[in-house]
């Protein structure tokens, strides 16, 4: 069987960027299986909240640089950090699920974050790309073939 190792694979040709973004499987978040499953690495990754209708909803799409994806994702589902109270009530009880995938260029993590934000969110883009390419193109992979724009 064919194993997709969650990361970002880039190709540049006449000065455009190609990245293949391959993610992790959805997985239920529990801060101490976040513990020893995901990696303390680099990487960019997705937080869901499952809804009363059994529909998950996006809640972010960000990058993990500093400190890598196993402590920021843990401090995102974590309702006791920050202080927030929005958040916390958000977070309190909720069933989340996360899936990440990891790359060591920091600027290649600003374009695909950017890219997945103008299409998430096309009236609230809160990241700028790394301003080395005239366009970005993304193709998204996942085992689970789960899409947020599906």
């Amino acid at each position: 069987m064919f194993e997709m190792n969650p990361s970002i694979i880039k190709q540049e040709h006449k000065g455009n960027a190609y990245y293949i973004l391959t993610w992790s499987p959805l997985v239920k978040a529990d801060k101490y299986k976040i513990s020893t499953a995901v990696p303390s690495i680099a990487g960019l990754y997705e937080l869901y909240r499952m809804d009363e209708s059994k529909k998950l909803n996006l809640l972010s799409v960000t990058h993990a640089w500093y400190g890598g994806l196993r402590s920021n994702i843990r401090a995102a589902i974590d309702p006791d950090v920050g202080t927030d109270p929005e958040r916390k009530k958000l977070l309190e009880d909720a069933q989340l699920y996360y899936r990440y995938a990891y790359s060591d260029s920091f600027d290649d993590l600003l374009d695909v974050v950017w890219f997945l934000h103008t299409g998430y969110f096309p009236d609230d883009i809160r990241v700028e790309p790394s301003g080395r390419y005239k366009k970005i193109f993304l193709q998204e992979k996942a085992p689970d073939k789960i899409f947020w724009l599906e």
